[in-house]
C-alpha cells in the first residue's frame, strides 16, 4: 500500500450534475451486480498461528492464510477480462487550525483487459471523471470544466503508472486494477493477521490487517465463492493526526457490458484543455483524500 488518493482540493455540494459517463458505468453494474454471497461458503475460524511481537525493518510475518487469502482475491481479479464496481470512499480532513472532519465520496470504475479504463468520481471534494481507451489517457474536472489527455502505454498497468509519474496522481482503490495486486499490495508488508468473520459492505468477510513501516491497513475480503475485495481502510500512522481513509465497495459485476464508446472522451462544450500536469494532486488543500489502494508500485504500501 502506499499513497494518498489524489483529487482536486474543492468541495461540491451533494447534488453534482450526473454526467454520461456515471450513467454509463451505472448501466454497466446493474447488470450481473454482486452485492452478497452465501454465509455457508464461509470457512470456520481456526485459531491464529503465533507471530512474534516484535517488528524488524526486514520483519515478514505473515500468517499464512492471510498470504493465501491475499493471493486468492489477486488471482480473481487477475483473471477477470472485465469487471465494473460502484464504492463509497471516506477519508479524514485534518486541516491546520480547524476541526477533524470525514468528507466522502462515490466511485464508479469499469475496466476490461487488457488496455480499457473509465472511472467517475463525485462529492465532497471531487468532481472528476477518466478514460482510457487503449492509446490516450484523459480527465475532465466537472466543476473547474478543464480537461487534459495524454498519449499513454498500452495497457492499463502502463497508463496508471504514466498518470502518478506525470502528475502524482493515484486513483484510489487503483491496486485492484493492476495485473497482481497482490504484487503491489504485500510488497512492504511486515506483519499480516487474521482478525475474524466480520461483515462488510451487507456481506460475511475474511477481515486481515497488516502493519508497515508508515502505514497500518485492513482489508475485507469477500469469504463466499467470489474473493471479492469489498472494504479496504488505511491508516497513516506517521502523519499529522493520524487521518485515516477507508473505501467499501458496495456492488461488484464481473460480466459488465462495456462498448468501446464507454471508453471514449470527448470534451464537453465549453471545456478548457489545460497540461496534464495541471491535474497534480493540491497537497496543500484540506480536502484532497488520503492516497487509498495500498499500492505498492515501488515496492508495497507506504
Amino acid at each position: 500500500m502506499t499513497h494518498r488518493p489524489s483529487s482536486p482540493g474543492r468541495h461540491l455540494p451533494c447534488h453534482a450534475a450526473v454526467t454520461p459517463a456515471v450513467l454509463l458505468l451505472a448501466a454497466a453494474l446493474a447488470s450481473g451486480c454482486s452485492r452478497s454471497s452465501s454465509p455457508a461458503s464461509a470457512a470456520a475460524e481456526p485459531p491464529p498461528p503465533p507471530i512474534e511481537a516484535e517488528l524488524a525493518p526486514a520483519s515478514r510475518l505473515v500468517d499464512p492464510r492471510v498470504d493465501d487469502l491475499m493471493r486468492r482475491m489477486s488471482a480473481h481479479l487477475a483473471k477477470a477480462p472485465a469487471f465494473a464496481f460502484e464504492a463509497e470512499e471516506l477519508w479524514d480532513d485534518v486541516p491546520a487550525q480547524s476541526p477533524r472532519r470525514q468528507v466522502s465520496n462515490r466511485r464508479h470504475v469499469a475496466l476490461r483487459r487488457p488496455d480499457r479504463l473509465v472511472g467517475d468520481a463525485s462529492g465532497d471534494a471531487m468532481n472528476r471523471s477518466f478514460w482510457y481507451d487503449g492509446k490516450t489517457f484523459a480527465a475532465l474536472d466537472k466543476e473547474q470544466l478543464v480537461w487534459a489527455s495524454g498519449d499513454v502505454p498500452a495497457s492499463v498497468d502502463g497508463a496508471l503508472d504514466w498518470l502518478r509519474e506525470r502528475t502524482g496522481t493515484e486513483i484510489p482503490v487503483a491496486d485492484f486494477l493492476y495485473g497482481d495486486p497482490y504484487a503491489r499490495m504485500m510488497g512492504q508488508v511486515q506483519r499480516g493477521v487474521y482478525v475474524g468473520l466480520h461483515d462488510a459492505a451487507g456481506v460475511p468477510c475474511h477481515h486481515l490487517a497488516f502493519e508497515q513501516a508508515t502505514i497500518d491497513w485492513q482489508i475485507w475480503i469477500d469469504a463466499g465463492p467470489q474473493p471479492l475485495p469489498r472494504k479496504l481502510v488505511i491508516t497513516y500512522k506517521t502523519e499529522d493526526e493520524v487521518p485515516q481513509y477507508s473505501v467499501t465497495i458496495t456492488s461488484w459485476n464481473l460480466s459488465p457490458r462495456l462498448p468501446d464508446s464507454l471508453f471514449a472522451f470527448t470534451p464537453p462544450q465549453g471545456a478548457t484543455r489545460v497540461d496534464v500536469e495541471a491535474f497534480a494532486p493540491r497537497t496543500t488543500s484540506p480536502s484532497t483524500p488520503p492516497s487509498t489502494t495500498p499500492s505498492t508500485n515501488s515496492g508495497g504500501t507506504r
